[in-house]
């Protein structure tokens, strides 16, 4: 069962305002007679009632910026309040990046401008036939100015009363269910991508993980059962040490038991407790053979995929699978890895 959340003051919430100028205008009746034979204007400039008078290639940077600072807000946080709920504790690291994604706003709002008449005449030679409708619809430089911008704010929740204060905790302990499923999903993708149906992988791999246990240990106040999954994770990471750019034998098979219990709630309620041992696990590959570790591997996932062809490949055996897998495969005895 999910422990009580009381810990809204150690979140802030994070909301980021970008204003992007669609490089469209209001498609006037006009703008539908024109061209050859009446025809009607290409889609690439006419979209839903509205015609493009710049080619919204030109905009694409700006909306480039906007994905990677909602990446940044998710690699630190989570969804909450139509902002992000991010630990209170790396706001001023969050807040140092966002503020280089302002100063590139501002550069590329800067190029943007200087080259925005320049753009919309080429924009008309490239459409001979709708010059005059781009002409007629291109906005002043100054209007498009202040359409275009980036700012953000963060703030604290502070309930007023104590009924306000129960319903808040009852989001925040929602955001410890999504963050569990984000794991358990992250595991998913990083079994199918990088180990599924190998024996080795690279080095490299430890830095989905590195992202993975930072965002998680940032999070942990949220649920003590966070505190599992970030040590399981650094204990992991830890072993890449030294491995050069191949991960092989006893680490791989370390990785992989590893993820093999982060894709399932279960199985991390069962580290946590100390029912499953990781190094224990990897011994057992390492005595057996790697092909019969694998193949058990695939005979899983592929069993569950037969059982319905409609889910996708990433699909990881279930709870009952994954239980035969570790009974087959997890011996008794001493941990030489932890």
């Amino acid at each position: 069962m999910t422990a009580p959340v009381n810990h809204l003051e150690q979140l802030a919430i994070l909301q980021i305002d970008f204003d992007i100028w669609s490089g469209q205008v209001k498609l006037d009746d006009p703008d539908l007679k024109l061209g050859v034979g009446g025809e009607l204007p290409p889609k690439e400039l006419v979209d839903l009632g509205r015609k493009y008078v710049i080619n919204k290639e030109h905009l694409r940077p700006f909306n480039r910026l906007k994905t990677k600072a909602r990446r940044l807000c998710l690699a630190h946080g989570m969804p909450f309040m139509n902002g992000f709920a991010v630990p209170l504790d790396k706001i001023d690291a969050i807040s140092s990046d966002l503020d280089s994604i302002a100063d590139e706003m501002n550069d590329l709002k800067t190029h943007f401008l200087a080259h925005y008449n320049q753009w919309i005449g080429e924009w008309e030679i490239k459409n001979p036939d709708y010059a005059q409708a781009i002409r007629a619809g291109a906005l002043p430089k100054v209007v498009v100015e202040k359409r275009i911008g980036f700012d953000y704010q963060v703030f604290q929740v502070n309930p007023v009363n104590e009924v306000q204060s129960n319903k808040l905790n009852t989001m925040a302990a929602g955001l410890a269910d999504e963050l569990m499923d984000e794991i358990v999903e992250e595991a998913n993708s990083f079994f199918h991508s990088s180990l599924k149906g190998k024996e080795s992988c690279q080095a490299n791999t430890q830095k989905t993980l590195k992202r993975l246990c930072d965002k998680v240990d940032g999070l942990s106040f949220l649920d003590s059962r966070f505190l599992s999954v970030v040590e399981l994770l650094n204990k992991t990471i830890s072993g890449y040490a030294g491995v050069g750019k191949t991960v092989t034998g006893e680490q791989f098979y370390r990785v992989l038991s590893a993820t093999l219990i982060l894709s399932s709630r279960d199985k991390i309620k069962e580290y946590a407790s100390g029912d499953i041992d990781v190094c224990d696990m990897a011994n057992s590959f390492m005595l057996g053979s790697s092909d019969d570790t694998q193949s058990q591997v695939e005979s899983n996932v592929v069993t569950i995929e037969q059982v319905d062809s409609d889910l996708p490949d990433e699909t990881l055996p279930d709870e009952d699978d994954i239980d035969q897998f570790f009974r087959k495969h997890v011996a008794n005895g001493e941990g030489m890895f932890f």
